[in-house]
């Protein structure tokens, strides 16, 4: 008996608001800030806190454009959806298949991400290959659970994620006291490196912020996903904010100008806050959440191919459901290829490559929206201003990421050629 029946079968046990936003959470609320490096709060304290307002307000309008896009369509895919419908079916398998890949690299960063981290905390460096083990094992671990159905997957995000924020709590109620003794400037201390030569702390921070627009790829696994997703997407990405702006502040105020270029700040500042015993129960956490982002890359991953197998452009076998109601050929494929991933690729690899391919999509999706407005076409959320807020997302990016322009037009060929050659291959069979 085939493990696999057909797509039309009803899922009872679908993700609520507020599983949506602990979902949300924990795909954005990962190894991203807590790794952010000292290079970073040294280079903060030197050109003011404008770079950073620039990644916020960029990283907010992008977020209101997946917001308002979310409240006009519902099923799976999110990006490929809203560019499909905008701008036509090639450019949206583009995206669609620029998701899927995305999310295989982003998954596979933070399994080795975990790995690391545990390996570490653990202090079993000496054993051999053990943090391709430990990352492979997640992975397989989590597709099967995945594969078990939503509601086993919504209650382990839920309960991982709740867990994790506990000594994240912690730190910010007692580091939010010394946030008024930080040294940090609002002005930067030479004018002329305002923009110019903050490259690296954007990416850097920009990719603490990444995941937000995976949130809607599984709209139909979730109740009411028009009137849910874009409240969802707009109350994750406000609580992430303020949580990340009291943490970096915090991390100033505690450690001031005592911050090395190649250290991991906020490990120090725990441990001074929190003393020995809290910083290893916050360095726990910090396993924990990544644990959580892995969770968030398990459920949504398998569901950006599920898309394209819907509307035929890639084999219809991965859209089928199993006798759970989960897509089971698309997490055994997605869960498979993330696992030779891990085998090719180390974190930092990883990471630079998923911040700048992740550019195309938030662009075409701005566009999208400003062409539904154009149309007329309205959902369960309207932004106010009518194009104001895609074209400061476009502007905001033109600011921050024009260093990176070759590699983002780079990544954005490779992917357009390979996807050219299977929706070609799909529409000539």
């Amino acid at each position: 008996m085939s493990i696999f029946i057909k797509g039309g079968q009803t899922v009872t046990n679908k993700l609520g608001f507020w599983s949506i936003v602990l979902l949300g959470i924990n795909t954005i609320l990962g190894s991203g800030i807590f790794l952010l490096p000292g290079s970073f709060y040294i280079a903060l304290n030197e050109r003011g806190v404008f770079p950073t307002l620039i990644v916020i307000a960029t990283v907010l309008s992008i977020s209101l454009c997946f917001a308002e896009a979310s409240g006009i369509f519902e099923g799976y895919g999110g990006p490929y959806i809203y560019v499909r419908e905008a701008m036509g079916e090639f450019m949206g398998f583009q995206v669609g298949f620029m998701k899927w890949v995305i999310s295989l690299l982003a998954w596979a960063t933070m399994a080795v991400a975990f790995a690391d981290l545990l390996v570490a905390f653990l202090d079993i460096a000496h054993i051999p290959y053990i943090e391709k083990i430990l990352a492979g094992l997640l992975i397989v671990i989590l597709s099967y659970i995945n594969f078990l159905g939503v509601e086993l997957t919504k209650s382990l995000n839920n309960i991982v994620t709740l867990g994790k924020m506990v000594p994240i709590i912690l730190f910010v109620f007692i580091g939010i006291k010394y946030m008024g003794k930080s040294n940090l400037i609002f002005i930067a201390r030479d004018p002329g490196r305002l923009i110019t030569g903050i490259a690296d702390p954007i990416l850097i921070l920009f990719y603490a912020f990444t995941g937000f627009e995976s949130i809607a790829v599984a709209a139909r696994d979730m109740k009411t996903p028009l009137k849910n997703l874009p409240k969802g997407i707009i109350s994750v990405m406000i609580g992430i904010t303020i949580l990340y702006l009291i943490l970096i502040f915090s991390i100033l105020g505690v450690l001031g100008g005592n911050i090395a270029p190649d250290s991991y700040p906020i490990f120090h500042a725990a441990y001074l806050l929190l003393g020995p015993l809290g910083g290893s129960f916050f360095s726990s956490g910090i396993i924990v959440s990544v644990i959580g982002i892995n969770i968030a890359s398990s459920f949504i991953s398998p569901r950006s191919i599920v898309a394209l197998s819907e509307k035929n452009t890639m084999p219809e076998f991965l859209s089928r459901k199993n006798k759970y109601g989960t897509p089971g050929a698309a997490i055994i494929l997605t869960g498979g290829l993330s696992l030779l991933i891990i085998l090719i690729g180390n974190f930092n690899t990883l990471a630079s490559f998923s911040v700048i391919s992740r550019i195309s999509q938030y662009l075409l999706t701005c566009i999208a929206v400003i062409i539904f407005k154009k149309r007329g076409i309205k959902g369960s959320l309207t932004l106010p201003g009518g194009y104001l807020v895609p074209i400061i997302a476009l502007v905001t990016m033109g600011i921050l990421f024009y260093n990176y322009l070759i590699y983002i037009v780079t990544v954005f060929l490779i992917f357009f050629l390979i996807g050219r050659y299977f929706y070609s291959y799909d529409n000539n069979k």
